[in-house]
């Protein structure tokens, strides 16, 4: 039973064996890539008529109270998973989401890479630096060596840029997430103390 859990849910227990850096290597590939297309793809909401949907919609469990950020490696399987949840459903876009704005997620990005080429604190800029867009602009990656922590993204976006995340969110975007050889760290527009990290370390 438990080897099934962990097949369909790769958890992040990087620092202890081979195939557990593989499944460290997926919950990234779950929370990023092509999976994030999977949600992103919800169909704009209608003003023909209909009544506005609810701004209103419940989220899974966090597996970890507020202010708490990190879930490790350690932590029980079960807050594992919840953590798996809880980060698909941060970018989830909602029935009242504006729809993916990629213009302005294509701008943001090229407004963020000096800015997180300048926050990395790794020695290997050149392998690990980038900035990319997911699922049309719904999540930007700020990919580095190293320096990805809980306040990270937020920092990268409203600080050093001062674009407030209810901007993000009026053009579509949902999730700022950094991710280092060893962290990711998930922060939600929508709530600027949901913040959510995992161990995850990077293979490309």
């Amino acid at each position: 039973m438990r080897t099934l859990a962990l097949a369909a849910f790769p958890i992040l227990l990087a620092s202890f064996a081979c195939d557990k850096d593989e499944k460290a290597k997926a919950l990234v590939e779950s929370v990023a890539g092509d999976s994030a297309a999977h949600v992103a793809s919800a169909p704009p909401p209608s003003d023909a008529g209909s009544p506005p949907a609810p701004a209103s919609v419940a989220m899974p469990e966090r597996p970890i109270p507020k202010p708490q950020t990190m879930v490790g490696a350690g932590a029980p399987q079960e807050t594992q998973l919840k953590a798996i949840g809880y980060m698909v459903a941060m970018r989830a876009p909602r029935p009242d989401d504006a729809p993916a704005d990629e213009a302005f997620a294509t701008d943001l990005v090229a407004k963020l890479k000096p800015v997180v080429l300048a926050m990395d604190k790794g020695p290997d800029k050149a392998k690990w630096n980038r900035v990319e867009m997911q699922a049309k602009g719904r999540q930007i990656d700020l990919l580095m060596s190293d320096g990805c922590d809980a306040k990270a993204p937020f920092n990268a976006v409203a600080q050093r840029l001062n674009i407030p995340l209810s901007t993000l969110l009026s053009h579509g975007v949902l999730v700022i997430r950094c991710n280092d050889t060893k962290h990711q760290c998930l922060q939600s527009v929508r709530e600027q103390d949901d913040v959510l990290c995992t161990t995850a370390p990077r293979h490309k």
